[in-house]
């Protein structure tokens, strides 16, 4: 009997192609075999073979199997021990064939292992009809659990879509800034995250102000600086969750003799000064304006005072007074450190002109030709410079100067 039967050498190939070692090796066929008293068997077997490779448990199946078949064959084939061996060689292939693809978490081809017992010529018709017909109801159950769980898939995303959505239509508030360094940095503070949206290539974040949880903000910055990269974010924010206000917040330059480091910019228009045609005479500037009149800038306006001693109350440095200007602010395609260039270039344009930066005309714009008009646009940025003798230490003053006059805005319920 050391010799297996050719037949039972095609079934322990396809066992080994399927992976029926790995069900070996589980808890469900330990418990299968518990089930059945066949655990003493196995065991039994596995000593006598005594074999050590990666299918040893393969191995001792057939090697039950085998014994099986070879004692079938020398007994009388009308014999009680002939049909005890039959009943036995049959038992060991339904208990282990249909305990391994109920061990599976999805539907099976069952055809191979079929057509590996219709070539062990001592198996009756009708017994390869019966573990076929098993193999049939069970894959069928199989399919049905694999049809709900897709239903069921299906509904947790929709749902969860339909949450997003939902949770999405309540966020009045969109935070915009163009670095993520010392601008976006300064906004961090006073916001709880909750989430961050799926599917962008933008990093955007859903959350809700510390203290005032019931507002609800959506924030990110831009990739680079520049009206380019505004005007793709702005867009996004808007289309995508339609709030009530888009806000801007960071650090601009300011008009020389005007503003101090740390003062703060209220927009209430922005222009464009490098839109225009070249022709053989020059370079004819064309006007590219977009004016912000909102109740919003009014209620900021008669806040001012208030905002102003806050700013200066809790700012530790008392480098200077912060205050608080309301004007137009052009935007421009390159970062300017003249000297003169903001009276010839910005003040020749438009005499009130307080400040220059070079992202929200194209956040106006996009609150003017997105959703339907309704979004309202709110930019807010510090003075870092006059234009002139940069200094970059100055500019996580300005963004913090940004940031804490829009907290300050918001948890007041100024807007």
């Amino acid at each position: 009997m050391n010799e297996t039967h050719a037949e039972l050498k095609i079934l322990k190939a396809e066992l080994i192609r399927q992976k029926f070692e790995e069900f070996f090796n589980s808890e469900d066929f330990r418990l299968l075999s518990l089930e059945n008293d066949i655990d003493t068997t196995f065991k039994q077997a596995s000593s006598e073979i005594n074999r050590v490779n990666r299918e040893r448990n393969i191995n001792t199946y057939i090697y039950i199997l085998n014994y099986l078949l070879y004692n079938w064959i020398h007994e009388d084939p009308d014999s009680n021990s002939s049909k005890s061996y039959y009943n036995n060689f049959v038992f060991f292939l339904d208990t282990i064939i249909l305990g391994y693809y109920s061990h599976l978490n999805k539907p099976f081809d069952y055809s191979k292992i079929i057509n590996c017992l219709n070539k062990i010529s001592m198996l009756e018709k009708s017994d390869i009809d019966k573990i076929e017909s098993k193999l049939k109801t069970l894959n069928e159950e199989k399919t049905k659990e694999l049809e709900k769980l897709k239903l069921e898939v299906k509904e947790i995303t929709s749902n969860k879509v339909e949450r997003q959505v939902e949770n999405e239509s309540l966020i009045e508030y969109a935070i915009i800034t163009a670095l993520e360094d010392d601008e976006m940095e300064k906004i961090l503070p006073f916001i709880n995250k909750l989430s961050e949206v799926e599917n962008t290539n933008n990093y955007i974040e859903i959350g809700e102000l510390k203290d005032c949880p019931q507002k609800k903000v959506v924030y990110a910055s831009q990739h680079n600086t520049g009206m380019v990269d505004a005007s793709i974010l702005a867009s996004e924010l808007i289309c995508r969750f339609r709030p009530k206000f888009l806000i801007m917040v960071g650090v601009l330059g300011g008009k020389p003799e005007d503003t101090n480091i740390g003062d703060v910019i209220v927009a209430t228009k922005v222009f464009e000064i490098d839109r225009g045609k070249i022709t053989d005479t020059g370079f004819k500037k064309e006007s590219s304006v977009a004016t912000i009149t909102n109740k919003e800038i009014k209620k900021i306006s008669r806040s001012k005072r208030q905002i102003e001693a806050h700013i200066n109350d809790i700012d530790e440095t008392r480098n200077s007074e912060v205050k608080i200007h309301f004007g137009p602010i052009a935007c421009v395609n390159q970062v300017i450190d003249l000297p003169g260039f903001f009276n010839e270039k910005i003040t020749a344009l438009e005499r009130k002109a307080i400040a220059l930066e070079m992202e929200s005309f194209a956040i106006v714009r996009a609150c003017e030709l997105l959703n339907e008009g309704k979004t309202i646009p709110i930019i807010i940025k510090s003075v870092m410079d006059n234009t002139q003798s940069k200094q970059d230490n100055a500019k996580p003053y300005a963004a913090w100067t940004s940031a804490k006059t829009l907290e300050y805005i918001l948890k007041s319920n100024i807007i």
